[in-house]
């Protein structure tokens, strides 16, 4: 579906044209070299046709011939990232990591790929949120609807209910015997650090519109407030919803058995195959000899190996272009934090801007999977999508698993929002943090002194508390920013101010509750994103379009770049885990906690 391909005024030229141009330009180069009698430039020119014919042959023709029977290899280990980039040491170190948008690609071509018999996924210790777990066991069902065998391998000590829901997307679940199924049903956890920051000599001062502004909480209480408390148990509601019946549609349960075994607790290999959850206790061995008919492996195509056939096969022809944006992070403004994923504002916003006016594009899907942050940040990108809309391009949004506040400002004004049943979402709402470290400096012998003009110059100083009346009229401002988000609600979801209100005040929902109440139109992953774009931009029914990634972090055209499986994860690090936060996020969060300000942000949640 991301293609790599040559088109200029309507001209199509494809891979193999550009490949056979190139040699055939070298080789009538090195010919002229010879009868002007410069016979070293001139096998320097026919070696170079050659080099280039052998690595197209090696690295793109090749991976792209595979038996009639082959068996895809799939390995799913550790987190499902949106996106991986490729890093040059990956090889090297052979670690692996498949990015949903990865595994999108390549599950959805298996579909009707002809050559591809099997689907056999390895999972080791998966780490994913529900929303995510939810696609990935979509994409394989759908994928065995379509008549492919597809066996998923459990073989991590403790697999999670989350790890299961991706398992019962096979038609085939095998546990290792001394595994042991960990279903503890639905729990939603948020951290809570006001003691451990008094120990260390810090006070956090917060304002928030409106009541249910939960992103605070964790740094000024001890305990859920019951504004939070009540909307995070309607969302825990949501997702026992939709994990019962993601469970009773694969593995054909009654409604009251899938409630019941979702609680189940600890089970060994050998009662989780009694009470119907998985298939029989085995090995990936066992597996991998059951389906090799062709002898030594000759069957099996990894994963990345197959990307980069469909790469090549799905080059075929000019087709209408849908653009794709990702928005993957917080929401900053100003200079990143560097090592961070996140959503810079002035650079998502360019990268909607250039979608937007390339002609060749006939819609934009813009992908989210972020709790907000800066409110500057979030309104440059939602700038960029009413000027997308202005020059006739549909935006399609489709969340993941947060696109809260800021997350949800980027996402209001387009055409259409899709997100996951599971996704948390809205939030709208406002909050400020102001970090006062003047005990802690106080006890470690640090003081400050000012020589200023006015009363309130030191206010953002961490060497003091703001005073009463600073707060006030900072609270007057957060009232401004909130009215503009609402007024922006109202507009972009054809509102009334009353109907704003009551799904506003800071509160989380779930996809489920979020359609309900007009925040999203629909509820589906990135494909029924892509459908809808593909209605609202005129592309009729059966004809192939194609997804061009528009991203200021990689190349637009780097095909093995954009659909490379591998990358060397970061040094693993405790505490963004234990807070329940992407590692990868962690950067991006302390800048916006630490310079202040005026703050978009959802609250972090573990479960």
């Amino acid at each position: 579906m991301v293609e790599g391909m040559f088109s200029w005024k309507g001209l199509w030229i494809s891979r193999e044209a550009r490949v056979v141009g190139l040699i055939a330009v070298f080789g009538v180069l090195g010919d002229v070299m010879l009868r002007h009698h410069e016979p070293t430039l001139g096998a320097i020119l026919f070696l170079a046709a050659v080099a280039v014919a052998g690595a197209f042959w090696m690295f793109v023709v090749r991976p792209a011939r595979i038996p009639h029977d082959s068996v895809l290899m799939l390995r799913l280990a550790g987190s499902i990232p949106e996106d991986i980039r490729r890093s040059p040491f990956d090889q090297f170190f052979r670690r692996h990591t498949t990015g949903l948008r990865q595994l999108r690609y390549g599950l959805e071509a298996a579909v009707s790929d002809k050559r591809v018999r099997a689907i056999v996924v390895h999972l080791a210790a998966v780490e994913a949120g529900l929303a995510t777990a939810h696609e990935v066991h979509r994409l394989l069902r759908a994928t065995g609807a379509a008549g492919k065998r597809v066996i998923a391998v459990m073989t991590g000590d403790a697999p999670s209910l989350m790890e299961y829901l991706i398992a019962s997307g096979a038609s085939e679940i095998v546990i290792n015997p001394d595994a042991m199924l960990v279903l503890l049903g639905v729990a939603i956890a948020s951290p809570f650090l006001r003691e451990a920051l008094e120990h260390a000599g810090v006070r956090v001062q917060t304002l928030q519109w409106k009541q249910y502004k939960g992103a605070a909480e964790m740094l000024t209480r001890d305990n859920m407030s019951p504004e939070l408390r009540e909307s995070l148990e309607a969302i825990i509601q949501d997702r026992q919803k939709v994990l019962i019946d993601a469970l009773k549609e694969a593995r054909r349960l009654e409604p009251e058995r899938a409630r019941e075994l979702m609680s189940a607790g600890f089970l060994s290999a050998r009662a989780a195959r009694e009470a119907g959850l998985v298939d029989r206790e085995g090995y990936l061995q066992d597996v991998r000899q059951e389906l090799d008919v062709r002898g030594k492996g000759k069957s099996e195509i990894g994963f990345g190996r197959y990307l980069r056939r469909v790469a090549y096969l799905h080059e075929r022809g000019d087709r209408p272009r849908i653009a794709v944006v990702l928005g993957n992070g917080p929401v900053i403004a100003g200079e990143p934090p560097p090592r961070s994923e996140f959503i810079s504002g002035e650079t998502t916003a360019e990268e909607i801007n250039r979608a937007a006016r390339d002609e060749q594009n006939r819609a934009i899907v813009f992908r989210i999977n972020s709790p907000g942050g800066s409110a500057v940040g979030s309104d440059l990108v939602w700038r960029a999508v009413r000027e997308a809309q202005e020059r006739g391009k549909p935006v399609i949004v489709s969340m993941g698993e947060v696109a809260g506040s800021g997350g949800y400002y980027v996402a209001m004004g387009a055409d259409s929002i899709v997100a996951e049943p599971a996704t948390v979402t809205g939030s709208i709402g406002v909050v400020y943090m102001k970090l006062d470290l003047s005990r802690m400096l106080s006890n470690l012998g640090v003081r400050f002194d000012y020589a200023k003009t006015a009363e309130s110059g030191d206010a953002l100083s961490l060497s003091r508390a703001m005073s009463e009346a600073e707060l006030e009229q900072l609270n007057g401002a957060l009232g401004e920013v909130y009215r503009n988000f609402t007024a922006k609600v109202a507009q972009g979801r054809k509102l009334s101010a009353e109907q704003t209100e009551e799904v506003a005040r800071g509160r989380v929902w779930s996809g489920i509750a979020a359609r309900e109440r007009g925040l999203v139109d629909e509820l589906g992953g990135f494909s029924r994103a892509v459908e809808l774009a593909r209605e609202k931009a005129g592309i009729p029914p059966g004809h192939a379009h194609q997804l061009v990634l528009y991203s200021a972090r990689e190349p637009l055209f780097s095909i093995r770049n954009l659909l490379s499986p591998t990358r060397v994860p970061a040094r693993w690090d405790p505490a963004p885990e234990a807070l329940g936060l992407p590692s990868d996020w962690v950067p991006a969060l302390l800048q916006l906690l630490t310079r202040g300000g005026m703050l978009l942000l959802s609250p972090f949640l573990w479960g």
